[in-house]
């Protein structure tokens, strides 16, 4: 049985876990881009640069692993 959350499915590894990252952050960006709220945007583009963030520390750990 595997469980999602928000780091991935336990027994998924790292990779799935990057990708849903990387889909989070792709949907946020799709997202500020089809509305027009100046604070929701940012708060939309802060979101995805911090999933981005993630995203590089955990590929610098799994490059070193």
């Amino acid at each position: 049985m595997r469980v999602q959350t928000i780091w991935g499915c336990w027994g998924g590894g790292r990779l799935k876990t990057i990708q849903y990252l990387e889909d989070q952050a792709a949907r946020a960006e799709r997202l500020a881009k089809r509305i027009t709220d100046t604070l929701t945007i940012e708060k939309l583009q802060t979101f995805a640069d911090e999933r981005r963030r993630e995203i590089e520390v955990m590929a610098g750990k799994y490059r070193r692993a």
